[in-house]
This record gives C-alpha cells, structure tokens and sequence, in this order.
C-alpha cells in the first residue's frame, strides 16, 4: 500500500517550551512538504502546549499531550499515528537545518532501497559551540557502542514493523537498543555525507550528568539483544577499561 507521506518527523517533549519553537519552525518552513509532525507531549505545564497551538493549523501537525511513562512510551505512541514511509525523531532541542534540507535528503531516499538513512548532525554544544558529530561506518561497533545518531536517522517504516518500536523501560539508551535490534536483524545501512539537523545540548543524551545511567543503560542493552559468545565476551572485556576512563579517567584529564 502507498502511503501519501513520505516523512513522518517525531519529536517527544516535556517542558520544552524554551526550545520547542525553534523545532517546529524549523519543520514549518521545510520546502518539501511531503511530511507531517506528529508532536507527543507528556503533559507539560509550561507555555509548551500554547506554543503547539500556534502552530498546529499552519502546517501538517498533530500534538498529543497526556501523561506518558517516558521517552520510549512517547515515540511510541507517535509511531502508531505515523503514515510516513521514512521517520526520524527530531526532540524537542533540535532543529532541521534548513528549509532546503528534506527536499535534498527526498533525493536520496525516494527510491526507498535502504531500511536506514544515516547523516552526520551538528551538537549545538554549550561551551564549544557547534560541533559536527558523524554515525561510526563500521557496523559491527554497535556491539559496544551506538553507530548511528538519532537526529540523523531516518528509518524506513518497514524497520519498526520488523523489531517493533522502542523499549519502555530504557529512558536514555533507547536508541542504541532500537538500532541494535535492527542491525541484529540484518536492515540494509546507507550512510550519507551533509549534515541534516542541529542537536541540542540540553538533552538526556547530551548531559554529563546522566553519563553512569547512560553507561548502566548500554550494559542492559548488550546484555538483553547479544547472543553470540564471542561479542559477549569482547563487551566485557571493552568494558573493563571504558568505564574508568569515561567516569574517573576522562573527567580528570577535562580539569587538569
């Protein structure tokens, strides 16, 4: 069955009002406007629902507000409203970059030949600035780390029909645990070279101080979707040294 939208953008917030502006602008003002934003908001008490409101008959938005049991449970909810045939989850903090930039990724993707489209994005970092982040091509290093960069992903409807949507119960490795399925699953990669979104700083993933749950979080994800000895044994042995130097080693050496 052909479906009328092509991309579906999901963005999960929760007094977001400080940015979330910017995010919908930034998909109002697209070229292409083959998509719709679907936004689940968890029920915010800010000004982040007046916000929605204002946008919400300018162009293709649909805003859900109701309490949600985290990220996970949010996307969710937006993926089962989806009809695009790409999604990518653009949160609350982040921006397309450009008006221009979905009708040049359309070019890329319209044959629709790879379950994922990877781009590089830029961390709008607060204190560097903005930092170009590119996804790792080299695929079986999703077994100790997250390959692909959420901001930057646009997966093919197909993929979330093969492993399902996101966990519930991870709230800051839900991505490295949806990718990891869906590279256990053999979905065909493509990586792309120009960036496609401006990632904020001020998100869990982002944030030093969610580093040891982000850490803690990654272990659970190996643990529960690794079945090969081998990468189980090579993820323990990695383990051993990265997590001293990221929570003693690395902190250290930032304030020396």
């Amino acid at each position: 069955m052909k479906h009328s939208v092509f991309f579906t953008i999901l963005t999960a917030s929760l007094n977001r009002g400080a940015t979330i502006r910017r995010t919908l602008e930034s998909v109002k003002s697209q070229n292409f406007q083959n998509l719709e934003h679907v936004v689940i908001d968890g029920g915010s008490h800010d000004e982040t629902l007046e916000i929605l409101r204002e946008f919400e008959n300018i162009y293709n938005l649909t805003c859900i507000s109701e309490p949600d049991r985290g990220i996970g449970d949010a996307l969710n909810k937006g993926l089962s409203r989806a009809r695009g045939r790409y999604v990518i989850v653009i949160h609350a903090d982040d921006q397309l970059l450009g008006p221009d930039i979905l009708e040049k990724v359309y070019l890329l993707l319209k044959d629709e030949l790879f379950d994922i489209h990877s781009f590089p994005v830029i961390l709008d970092h607060p204190v560097h600035g903005r930092v170009p982040l590119k996804p790792i091509q080299v695929l079986w290093w999703h077994h100790f780390k997250t390959v692909f960069l959420h901001q930057g992903s646009f997966v093919h409807r197909r993929v979330y029909a093969r492993v399902g949507g996101y966990r519930k119960e991870f709230s800051v490795a839900l991505d490295y645990d949806f990718f990891y399925r869906a590279l256990i699953s053999r979905c065909t990669v493509k990586f792309e070279k120009f960036p496609v979104s401006l990632m904020g700083g001020s998100g869990i993933s982002s944030n030093k101080d969610f580093l040891l749950a982000r850490l803690q979080e990654e272990v659970r994800v190996q643990n529960l979707n690794e079945r090969n000895p081998f990468w189980r044994l090579a993820q323990l042995l990695f383990r051993t040294f990265y997590f001293p130097y990221k929570t003693q080693v690395l902190p250290r050496l930032k304030t020396d």
